[in-house]
């Protein structure tokens, strides 16, 4: 059984689920399945280096982090205009999807509004091949709401139509569901989370942590290891932080965002009078992420909306216990297995969430120990690609019989 996947970036610059998509693949790929991925250059600001429309592995990319999988890398429209480069044109793609979908049993989309999964979706369509739709959080309340003008254009003009066309839409999380039905995207539909790489312990990962990063052997570390945007909630954590006096903490903020917007965390972390107990270190992969996620003692991401939450899954991956916000859509699965706290994104709240970890060392750790068995159990690759694979099975009019050796690409 062939299946492409269809997604505007590969990029680690843009959160979890370029990097989920890798292991997505790479999981299906063990399990027998002939998948590949097609995407555009992006790179951020920059691009990927990558020859283009070829057969070519992943790990062959610089750029790229994790597995090495079968990708088609396509040239996005460089312009001054934010809107038309957010968009990711890649004029050369409708053209090899022309070519190559005729190959292919079914196609599964991830993400909405740019150009590349709405060629995928239409061309998809005109072919008769079946596709699915993994909106990523797009058609959640909080995602609706921003750019709600040039949103609605798009679904009035035709991409309505296509969301109501597809095989099902993907959901991994049952709220993102609700809400998308609360929006009217109320047809076919299932819910499979993420499926989450369990670490390779790292040695002496906590002593490494604090003598790479200068901090006091005595002091808790809290980390924050997500995209730096408006709507993860970082403003109230330091404003949270900045309440807890002298207590021994501190906070590692990894990841990127908008240079603007990195400089205006900066300015609040000066002002809350605790720039010698934040690190910023930007992004993060590979090695130096596993050794934050294991050197820590716990994770805060208070955001405002997650569709699921990349982060938290790696976090509880790690044993780490987590802190996160109502909106974020596995707060019930945290509250349920108690591998966390779960709390409004108001500073007075997260204040008391976070101290109570830091004057309860045991509790954390047990918190961490559920949350560690519960990726092992229920979130690992090789559980959720099985489970995806019998989606695939029932959507599909070919029958998912794995290769025993599947080719490496279409």
């Amino acid at each position: 059984m062939r299946i492409l996947h269809v997604i505007p970036s590969l990029s680690p610059l843009r959160g979890g689920p370029s990097q989920a998509v890798l292991e997505m693949v790479q999981a299906q790929r063990q399990q027998g399945l002939d998948a590949a991925i097609a995407a555009t250059n992006d790179h951020g600001d920059g691009t990927l280096s990558a020859p283009y429309a070829q057969p070519i592995f992943s790990g062959s990319i610089p750029e790229l982090t994790g597995p090495s999988v079968p990708v088609y890398i396509f040239p996005r429209v460089l312009s001054q205009m934010t809107a038309l480069r957010e968009f990711a044109v890649a004029p050369a793609l409708a053209p090899w999807l022309g070519q190559h979908l005729a190959e292919v049993d079914l196609v599964h989309v991830h993400a909405i509004f740019n150009y590349p999964t709405t060629v995928a979706m239409a061309m998809a369509q005109v072919r008769r091949v079946p596709y699915v739709v993994r909106p990523l959080g797009s058609l959640c309340r909080w995602s609706l709401e921003q750019g709600k003008g040039k949103k609605q254009i798009y679904l009035r003009s035709g991409g309505q139509r296509l969301l109501q066309s597809c095989a099902a839409l993907h959901f991994t999380t049952p709220q993102e569901r609700q809400e998308a039905r609360e929006a009217g995207f109320d047809g076919a539909s299932f819910v499979l989370p993420h499926g989450v790489q369990l670490p390779t312990p790292i040695a002496n990962a906590r002593q490494r942590l604090r003598q790479q990063l200068q901090i006091p052997v005595d002091h808790r570390v809290l980390l924050f290891l997500s995209r730096l945007h408006p709507k993860k909630g970082i403003e109230p954590l330091i404003d949270a932080l900045a309440s807890l006096g002298d207590a021994p903490f501190t906070l590692v903020l990894a990841g990127s965002g908008e240079a603007e917007y990195e400089t205006a965390i900066a300015q609040r972390i000066q002002a809350a009078g605790l720039r010698l107990q934040v690190r910023q270190v930007g992004f993060v992969s590979g090695e130096q992420k596993n050794t934050l996620l294991q050197g820590a003692d716990l994770f805060v991401l208070p955001s405002h909306s997650e569709n699921l939450g990349i982060a938290l899954l790696e976090a509880m991956a790690a044993a780490l216990p987590v802190i996160t916000t109502p909106e974020v859509a596995i707060a019930p699965l945290i509250q349920r297995h108690q591998t966390g706290h779960v709390t409004p994104a108001h500073p007075p709240a997260l204040a008391l969430a976070i101290q109570h970890y830091l004057q309860q060392p045991t509790a954390a750790r047990q918190a961490g120990q559920r949350g560690r068995a519960l990726m092992e159990a229920e979130f690992s690759w090789p559980t959720q690609a099985a489970r995806l694979i019998e989606q695939y099975a029932r959507l599909s009019t070919t029958p998912p019989h794995p290769a025993p050796t599947p080719s490496p690409f279409f």
